[in-house]
């Protein structure tokens, strides 16, 4: 008898430039270790997009430490997201593959991998969490909302 083994390693993804993979994994670890100095260093641009309103008191760091303490589990969220499949869009690599996906245009797989997060669609389009890394590696957004 002959048995096969699937190893999936969560978050790792086939054709992820290396540079996005390493971003993509260190911003995973700190978000699941709630580093909060970790994930301050990964926030290396002057545009990156956390949050559509004005911006927070400590930076994306603090406005996420404010939704923590509000209740809210924005890098669970992270952590959740990054470990779904990715998309292509406008020449970013973003979490999770729902966004730009249309609700009519998801798989019934495709709404049971997004779980919970499925719940984020207002009408057509999906505007829940989502992350965005460049080419390079230089991590973009984290934010919610349109």
């Amino acid at each position: 008898m002959t048995s096969a083994t699937t190893v999936t390693t969560a978050g790792a993804a086939a054709g992820l430039p290396a540079a996005v993979e390493r971003s993509r994994a260190a911003i995973h670890d700190a978000a699941a270790a709630a580093d909060y100095d970790a994930l301050e260093e990964l926030v290396l641009s002057d545009g990156f997009t956390y949050s559509y309103g004005a911006p927070a008191e400590g930076g994306a760091v603090g406005y996420w430490r404010k939704l923590e303490s509000q209740g809210e589990r924005p890098l669970d969220t992270l952590v959740r997201i990054l470990e779904l499949p990715y998309s292509l869009r406008q020449g970013l690599y973003v979490w999770p593959f729902a966004y730009g996906l249309h609700r009519a245009e998801m798989t019934p797989y495709e709404r049971e991998l997004l779980g919970p997060l499925a719940r984020s669609y207002a009408g057509e389009d999906y505007y829940g969490w989502r992350a965005g890394i460049r080419p390079d590696g230089t991590w973009q957004f984290f934010v919610a909302g349109d």
